[in-house]
C-alpha cells in the first residue's frame, strides 16, 4: 500500500495539543513564547482518519503507545517533534521520535549481540584515544530532550552545558580518575553562559543548535555489564543477609532490658517473655497458618511425620510471637512492621492472625472465675473495711472500629454515648483488680443489661456475692433471683421540704465509699486500652479476631502488678 502524501497541519494549532506520553507540546502555550521558546516552529499533525486511512490510524497508536482504549479526541494530535521530517512524509509517515527513545529513529539504531557491544567498546578504548562525535541534531528534538528539566514557572532553565568533544569511557579503567575524559568547551557555551545571564527569560539554547551531542557508542558501550547469575545469586544472598542482620538488631533492641519489653511488647519482664513462648512453644510445632477459608482443611504432613512442605520460613516461632506482640502493644502498621522484619505485607496478616487466635486459645483458660475462698484470701484491705461480700467488680468498655460499609451493620454499631461506631464488651474484675471475666464483643448500640443478661456473666453468680458497679447497671432483678446483691451508687430522691432532688448526708457517704472502690474497674479498663490496638480505631478487617484480640489483651494485663494493694 503506498504511504500517504505529505498531511497538512491545522489552520488554527491554538486548541490542539500532543498526546504523546510525557509532551508537553500545546498550542495554547505558542501564544506566550517568552516563557515557552521551544514551541517556536511547532507544528500539530492531527491523526489519520478511521474510515480513510484506517491502517495508518493503528500504526499512529501504536507508536503513541497510549492505552488500548484510547480513542483520540477533535483537539488530539501528534506535534512535529515526533516526525523524522519534523512531518508525516511518504518516507517516513509514522512519528517514530519518543522520549522513551532519546528521540533516535529505531531504524538507525545498530542492532548487535551483547557480545559485539563489549567488543566494540573494548576495541575503541584498547588505544587510550579519545573518539569524538559531533552529531548534529535538529533545535525541535533537543528541546524535546531537555523538556523534564524546564521549569515553566520563573523562566529558569537547569541544563548542562554543551561540549565540543565527548570521549568514550574505557570500561576496564573506569575506576581511574577522570583524566582520559576531556571535555573541551565550544564556543556556543560561552555564547550561552552570556545569553542566559542577561535576559532568564528568552533561552538562546532553544534557538542554537547544539552540536555537541553523546554518540551512540558512547551509550553502547556505557551500558554493557558482565553481570553473571553468579553475581545475582550473589547479590540475592546479600540482600537476605542484610534483611537477617536488620531483623536481629531489632529483636536485640527490643528485648534488650526490662523497660524496654514493656514499652514495645506489653510484657512485665524479659524473664516472663521468655516464660510465656516457653509454654507456647511446646504446642506450636506443627501450627498452621490462616490463609483463607480453605487453611482450616486438613493436610497430609499434619497426619503424618513428614516435614511441612514448601520453602523454609524466615521468622522463628519467636520472631513471630514478638511481631504479634508489637502489632498489638503499638498497633504499628502492617507494612512497617513488613520492612523492620524483612517479609511481606501480607505475611505479617498471616501471623498475627493465626499467633492472636492461637494465643487466645492457650490464654483464655487463665481468665478464670475465682473462688470465693480465693477472693477472700486475698481481698484488699479497703474492701474488707466497707464491702467484705464483694465478688466482683464490672463495667462496659467501647472499643472504636472503622465504620461499616453496610447500613445495617453501621446501626447496630453506633454508640450515641460515644458518637462512634464500636463493639462493647461487659469486663469484670476481682478486688485485687485481675480480669476474672470478659464477654464477647457487642455492637455499640447494645444496652448494658442486655450485655449482662446474655453475656454468660449470671451464670457465674452464686448466692450470697456481691456485684459492684455504675449506675447503669439496672440488673438488680437478674441477680435477686440468684439471691446475689447489686452494689451501686444510690439515686437521688425528691426532697420533702424543698425542690429538686438529692441524697441525704448517709447515702453521700456510700456514694463516695463505692466510688472509691469502683475506680479500679476504670484503672483496669485503662491498662487494657494501653495496649494500641484496642484504644485506636480497630480496623474492620480485624473483626473476626476483635475477640481474640481482648482476651489476649486482658490476659497480658493479669501479668502486670495488682492494681490494688493489701
Amino acid at each position: 500500500m503506498p504511504s500517504p502524501k505529505k498531511r497538512k497541519s491545522t489552520d488554527n494549532p491554538s486548541h490542539y495539543w500532543c498526546s504523546v506520553p510525557g509532551c508537553a507540546s500545546d498550542g495554547r502555550k505558542k501564544a506566550n513564547l517568552d516563557i515557552y521558546p521551544w514551541m517556536q516552529g511547532i507544528q500539530f499533525h492531527p491523526y489519520p482518519g478511521p474510515k480513510r486511512q484506517p491502517k495508518l490510524r493503528r500504526q499512529w497508536l501504536q507508536q503513541v503507545f497510549r492505552d488500548e482504549n484510547y480513542s483520540p479526541k477533535r483537539y488530539h494530535s501528534v506535534c512535529s517533534l515526533h516526525f523524522v521530517d519534523g512531518c508525516p512524509t511518504e518516507n517516513n509517515p509514522v512519528p517514530t521520535l519518543f522520549p522513551r527513545n532519546n528521540f533516535k529513529n529505531p531504524k538507525n539504531v545498530r542492532k548487535s549481540t551483547s557480545i559485539a557491544k563489549r567488543q566494540s567498546a573494548e576495541s575503541s578504548t584498547s588505544t587510550d584515544s579519545v573518539s569524538v562525535s559531533q552529531n548534529s541534531h535538529s533545535t525541535e528534538r533537543i528541546a524535546m530532550e531537555d523538556i523534564t528539566i524546564l521549569y515553566e514557572g520563573n523562566g529558569a532553565i537547569h541544563i548542562p552545558l554543551p561540549v565540543a568533544h565527548e570521549c568514550v569511557v574505557d570500561t576496564d579503567q573506569s575506576s581511574k580518575s577522570n583524566e582520559n575524559c576531556l571535555e573541551v568547551p565550544c564556543p556556543e557555551t560561552m555564547d550561552l553562559i552570556n545569553a542566559h545571564g542577561n535576559n532568564n527569560s528568552d533561552h538562546i539554547y532553544c534557538k542554537r543548535s547544539i552540536e555537541s551531542r553523546c554518540s551512540e557508542d558512547f551509550v553502547e558501550s556505557a551500558v554493557q555489564t558482565d553481570l553473571t547469575m553468579d553475581d545475582i545469586h550473589h547479590m540475592e544472598t546479600m540482600t537476605k543477609e542484610t534483611d537477617h542482620i536488620l531483623r536481629e538488631q531489632f529483636v536485640n533492641r527490643i528485648t534488650r532490658s526490662d523497660s524496654a519489653v514493656r514499652k514495645y511488647l506489653g510484657i512485665p519482664s524479659i524473664t516472663m517473655l521468655f516464660g510465656i513462648f516457653a509454654i507456647l512453644d511446646k504446642v506450636c510445632t506443627k501450627l498452621k497458618y490462616w490463609s483463607g477459608k480453605n487453611s482450616t482443611s486438613n493436610m497430609n504432613y499434619e497426619t503424618s511425620e513428614a516435614r511441612k512442605p514448601g520453602p523454609k520460613r524466615k521468622l522463628t516461632k519467636f520472631h513471630e510471637f514478638l511481631l504479634t506482640l508489637l502489632r498489638l502493644r503499638l498497633s504499628v502498621p502492617a507494612f512497617l512492621i513488613g520492612d523492620l522484619f524483612g517479609v511481606s505485607e501480607t505475611r505479617v496478616s498471616q501471623v498475627v492472625c493465626t499467633w492472636i487466635n492461637y494465643m487466645s486459645q492457650v490464654f483464655k483458660p487463665h481468665l478464670k472465675w475465682p473462688s470465693l475462698q480465693s477472693i477472700k484470701k486475698h481481698m484488699p484491705r479497703s474492701f474488707k473495711q466497707t464491702f467484705p461480700r464483694t465478688r466482683i467488680i464490672i463495667d462496659c468498655t467501647e472499643i472504636f472500629i472503622q465504620k461499616p460499609r453496610t447500613p445495617t451493620a453501621q446501626s447496630q454499631t453506633y454508640s450515641n454515648y460515644k458518637g462512634h461506631n464500636t463493639f462493647k464488651s461487659l469486663v469484670g474484675i476481682t478486688p485485687t483488680g485481675a480480669f476474672s471475666f470478659v464477654s464477647e464483643l457487642w455492637g455499640g448500640n447494645v444496652s448494658d443489661r442486655y450485655i449482662t443478661a446474655n453475656s454468660g456473666f449470671l451464670d457465674l453468680i452464686t448466692a450470697g456475692d456481691e456485684v459492684m458497679a455504675d449506675r447503669g447497671f439496672i440488673i438488680r432483678d437478674y441477680l435477686l433471683e440468684r439471691r446475689a446483691k447489686l452494689v451501686i451508687p444510690p439515686f437521688t430522691h425528691k426532697c420533702k421540704w424543698g425542690k429538686g432532688k438529692r441524697l441525704n448526708s448517709g447515702e453521700i457517704q456510700r456514694t463516695r465509699q463505692i466510688a472509691k472502690l469502683r475506680i479500679h474497674v476504670e484503672r483496669a479498663i485503662q491498662r487494657l486500652k494501653s495496649y494500641k490496638l484496642l484504644s485506636g480505631i480497630l480496623p474492620i478487617n480485624l473483626k473476626p479476631i476483635a475477640n481474640q484480640i481482648l482476651v489476649v489483651a486482658a490476659f497480658l494485663c493479669n501479668l502486670s502488678k495488682p492494681l490494688v494493694k493489701n
